[in-house]
């Protein structure tokens, strides 16, 4: 049988309300009735609901994180570091995915804020304004990802995906390839819509052939598909991707076609998740530092949890090639 608060007090010989405030620090009781208070939680095996007593003391030792698809690689590291940030400094983290759904991530909100968190990083580059609007309207400190503005309350983390896909193309223009194709994301997505107009204005520059640019989904399925379209008719010798998950799909799709990478077709892709290490070839990529965007989300949520009048930040994370295996000189 669980033990309650009412316990707890006829076992010290107290009132319930003792009890409450030598549990919450919410006003100040006589060492001996507080040791009394305490020597009973322990005999007993008290245990509070944390979430009452976040609501009784009006604020939470939890942060919320939300992500858009916890089954992507890429999200993995950055969760990891966002919680091991958070347990250094005594708090926690909980994790909730959108499925890129914005009904999910408006619940998401919701729930968090009705926990009372004191900090949200939203890690997804797909939100409806008017969700990143309730945050700060109920007080919350958060920081995004490429939200693209800054205020009071609100920080926002760019990575700097232009740099990334301009490496890309100057490393395959350097071995000679001219007809070089790409496979992007969701045009919903503003961090698709900034890799597939670097990638245009990188070709440009390059000098490289206009260049075939497919609208895929950042997924194994879609890189294999977009991959088919592309191989069919003037191949490219070289394809640029906008995630390591379409490249894989492009190397299986290539395989299958009986194209050898990279002798046949170059594959770049983008993130340097685990995996492309150990893609047969293993995948030149551009590494994004998972990591830091976790630390870099963390303490922007610090600062203005300690001050809340701090003016939010804008946290810039930047992109280096990976050069590995799946890319070759143009034959």
């Amino acid at each position: 049988m669980s033990v309650s608060i009412k316990d707890v007090a006829a076992r010290a010989g107290v009132s319930i309300a003792t009890v409450s405030h030598v549990l919450n620090g919410t006003r100040g009781t006589r060492q001996e009735t507080k040791d009394r208070v305490e020597e009973a939680i322990r005999e007993l095996g008290y245990s509070q609901n944390q979430a009452a007593r976040n609501l009784a003391r009006g604020r939470s030792s939890l942060l919320g994180l939300i992500i858009s698809d916890i089954r992507n690689p890429f999200f993995p590291e950055v969760t990891s570091a966002f919680q091991d940030q958070a347990l250094l400094h005594n708090m926690d983290a909980i994790v909730l995915n959108t499925n890129y759904d914005p009904q999910r991530t408006l619940n998401a909100v919701k729930r968090l804020t009705g926990l009372q968190v004191p900090g949200v990083a939203i890690l997804t580059s797909q939100i409806d304004p008017a969700v990143a609007e309730l945050l700060p309207q109920s007080g919350v400190a958060s920081v995004f990802l490429d939200l693209g503005r800054v205020s009071r309350n609100v920080s926002n983390i760019v990575v700097d995906y232009e740099r990334g896909i301009c490496d890309s193309l100057q490393h395959l223009a350097k071995l000679g390839h001219r007809r070089i194709a790409y496979i992007g994301g969701p045009l919903e997505l503003p961090s698709a819509q900034v890799r597939k107009k670097a990638f245009i204005k990188g070709a440009l520059q390059a000098g490289i052939e206009p260049a075939r640019a497919i609208d895929s989904d950042f997924t194994v399925r879609g890189g294999y598909s977009a991959c088919g379209e592309l191989i069919n008719g003037s191949r490219p010798t070289a394809i640029v991707t906008g995630n390591d998950l379409t490249a894989i799909g492009v190397l299986h799709r290539a395989f299958g076609a009986g194209l050898k990478v990279p002798e046949d077709l170059s594959v770049v892709g983008f993130d340097d998740i685990m995996f492309s290490e150990y893609t047969q070839p293993a995948l030149t990529t551009v590494a994004v530092p998972r990591s830091e965007i976790g630390k870099a989300a963390f303490q922007a949520l610090w600062g203005m949890m300690n001050d809340p009048e701090q003016a939010g930040r804008e946290l810039r994370v930047e992109t280096h090639l990976v050069v590995r295996q799946s890319t070759l000189p143009v034959a």
